[in-house]
């Protein structure tokens, strides 16, 4: 439990950073070049999920976000670090990036708190994606945050785990009751 809680504080701390670090470094709208053809970093306030889904429907990605939270919290702290590793860290990796995401719709959702962080904070911009979403949808990939890297990287981990070693461990579990 303690390796849990200890890399959900780092994750959220990241998060939480990055986005600071974003707003107080970057003008909204304004790009910088920080790898030439690979990383842009542009602040952006979302209001909504990735693509613009459910646009300034705060409340719905809110209480979305807390179900999540409830459930990926349930599994987190169920986490078996001994056999279950990868799948452990995609579970902590994808709840700290759905508390970090909420902190941020949380705080929109506060009229006081509304003024310092009116939607998601979002910053990351990856060419190579941005090119890969023109040629196929003929629009930019969305700009992304830390959070939202957590949560994608942790739904592959839990889906590698789940494909490749999942059986293995069911089978050796088996054999050794």
């Amino acid at each position: 439990m303690w390796i849990t809680l200890i890399l959900i504080v780092v994750f959220l701390l990241s998060d939480q950073v990055t986005k600071y670090l974003a707003e107080t470094l970057i003008n909204e709208f304004q790009t910088i070049e920080a790898i030439p053809y690979v990383l842009d970093l542009t602040l952006v306030y979302n209001k909504g999920a990735a693509w613009g889904f459910l646009s300034n429907n705060t409340w719905v990605l809110v209480i979305i976000s807390f179900i999540g939270m409830i459930a990926l919290g349930w599994f987190a702290y169920q986490n078996d670090w001994k056999t279950k590793k990868i799948y452990s860290l995609g579970i902590t990796m994808a709840f700290a990036g759905c508390v970090g995401n909420l902190i941020d719709r949380f705080m929109s959702i506060v009229p006081a708190l509304a003024k310092i962080r009116p939607g998601v904070v979002d910053m990351i911009s990856l060419e190579p994606l941005n090119a890969l979403s023109r040629l196929f949808s003929g629009s930019d990939f969305p700009v992304f945050n830390v959070a939202d890297s957590f949560l994608v990287v942790g739904v592959i981990l839990i889906s590698i785990d789940i494909i490749f070693f999942e059986e293995k461990r069911n089978k050796k579990n088996e054999v050794s009751n």
